[in-house]
């Protein structure tokens, strides 16, 4: 089962991962540049895994762009961080 949280606010609250992912959202070299606003998330029923969406006008100012950055909790128990950038067309 899958849990959405359709604002910030609820994904804060729900997602494990959330301040980590806001921390790579503000220091990634690529991700940070962007002016990026949150859109949604959601956390596996495990809570082990969990994503959240964000979005901002494309440069060129034509739709929008899209963020997803993904979070899966690691053995250690440290979470490893991904992210994939959508550009609008």
């Amino acid at each position: 089962m899958i849990t959405f949280a359709p604002d910030e606010d609820k994904f804060w609250k729900i997602s494990p991962a959330a301040a980590e992912i806001f921390v790579y959202l503000r220091e990634n070299a690529e991700a940070g540049v962007m002016p990026w606003d949150f859109d949604n998330g959601n956390v596996s029923g495990d809570r082990r895994s969990t994503n959240a969406i964000f979005s901002c006008v494309a440069l060129s100012g034509w739709g929008k762009d899209k963020l997803t950055i993904s979070a899966t909790l690691a053995s250690d128990g440290s979470w490893q961080l991904k992210h994939v950038i959508k550009r609008a067309i």
